[in-house]
């Protein structure tokens, strides 16, 4: 008995040592391992490319690059002058499909601003670029979303004059309740510091740099913790300009404290957005809107290139200024041309601008992504950082 055991040991070792010399020198096993573990590099090399903002980019259109840097504005009322089904597909689902909409009205209800938010999410171009949709939400006047279901703000100028802990619950609630509608970008807090007959009570303080930070830091901090992305503004301030931009150009002496002011802010927050302001500067160039000035906007782009920088409404009349011309407003289109060259992300375009109106700017804009090579990098630049943005 022992030695049959000894024998079957010594054959079961002998075969042992056949099958490893054979897949020693043969190894018959290596291609199909090779192939399993080149499928998995490939499929891990297919996700990491799909998910790259490179190769989504490379997805789109000329016409969809150019439509994702445009903000097309929503006049909620119109919305809803049909039924909701109806309005939902002429005023929105027939739309060029941009990549963000500002939504405009007068004491938005929280069920208009649900129903309207999503058929706009419903209008996009690829499943990873939703269009995200933004709001004034200053308080006081310019406060859209402030009807049945919302929280109507005091102006900016009564927010930062309450106690800390009403003013923080104010904050906290309305930034809930914009949340629960999906609304994605607020167009506020205000930076600019400066007794104003033009923007008045939308002021934090008059004259204290200290309030306006520290007011400001808590909207920013607030907004952003549920996932709403806050757009710091007017830089680079326009606290001291004594005409209304809408209707007119002016400029502005920046000083240092309004520089500051900003620094303070976007240093310690990586998710944030600003919007340039129609005002000429007299340190750079008095004579060119800032939101067109590739100086002034370049400015922001150098500190920070990861933030997304948006324009003011750009049918208003200071941006239009000519200095060769005063007396002959730009084109929107030249507008719109001047603020991508300058390093702008979103284009952002008021009420007054229609359907028609955008359909122009993209056709002339396509036009000149395709002639003008400068112009390409520009816009190939702001809608990876928009792919970025919208991919966290």
């Amino acid at each position: 008995m022992q030695k049959i055991r000894q024998y079957f040991f010594i054959i079961l070792l002998a075969m042992a040592t056949v099958l490893l010399g054979y897949n020693y020198y043969y190894r018959p096993f290596e291609e199909k391992t090779k192939q399993a573990t080149d499928n998995l590099d490939s499929e891990k090399l297919s996700d990491e490319l799909i998910n790259s903002p490179e190769y989504v980019l490379s997805q789109l259109s000329t016409q969809e690059k150019v439509a994702q840097m445009i903000a097309s504005p929503v006049i909620v009322e119109s919305y809803f002058a049909q039924s909701p089904q109806d309005a939902s597909q002429e005023a929105v689902l027939s739309d060029i499909k941009t990549g963000f909409y500002t939504l405009f009205g007068t004491e938005i209800s929280s069920l208009q601003a649900q129903q309207v938010v999503l058929d706009l999410r419903k209008n996009k171009m690829i499943a990873k670029l939703r269009p995200h949709v933004a709001v004034d939400h200053e308080g006081g006047s310019v406060q859209r979303l402030s009807g049945e279901g919302f929280t109507k703000l005091d102006s900016w100028q009564k927010l930062c004059a309450l106690e800390t802990v009403d003013r923080q619950a104010t904050l906290k609630q309305s930034a809930n309740e914009l949340r629960k509608v999906n609304i994605d970008i607020v167009l506020a807090p205000v930076l600019d510091v400066g007794k104003n007959a033009v923007l008045k009570d939308r002021v934090c303080s008059t004259d204290s740099y200290a309030i306006v930070a520290d007011r400001s830091m808590e909207y920013v901090t607030t907004f952003s913790n549920v996932g709403i992305l806050p757009v710091i503004k007017h830089f680079p301030g326009i606290g001291q300009t004594k005409k209304d931009l809408h209707k007119a150009f002016d400029f502005v002496s920046v000083l240092e404290n309004d520089i500051k002011l900003y620094k303070y802010i976007l240093d310690q927050n990586e998710k944030i957005g600003v919007m340039t302001a129609h005002v000429g500067v007299t340190s750079q160039d008095k004579d060119i809107p800032c939101s067109v000035s590739p100086y002034c906007v370049s400015e922001l782009n150098t500190a920070y290139p990861d933030i997304l920088v948006f324009t003011d409404a750009l049918e208003m009349t200071a941006a239009a200024y000519d200095v060769s011309n005063p007396n002959v407003p730009k084109s929107l289109v030249r507008v719109s041309k001047e603020a991508i060259l300058s390093g702008n992300t979103v284009l952002i375009y008021g009420p007054s601008v229609t359907q028609a109106d955008l359909s122009e700017i993209v056709t002339e804009l396509v036009k000149e992504y395709e002639l003008n090579p400068e112009f390409k990098t520009f816009v190939d630049k702001s809608v990876i950082k928009i792919i970025n943005y919208k991919s966290i």
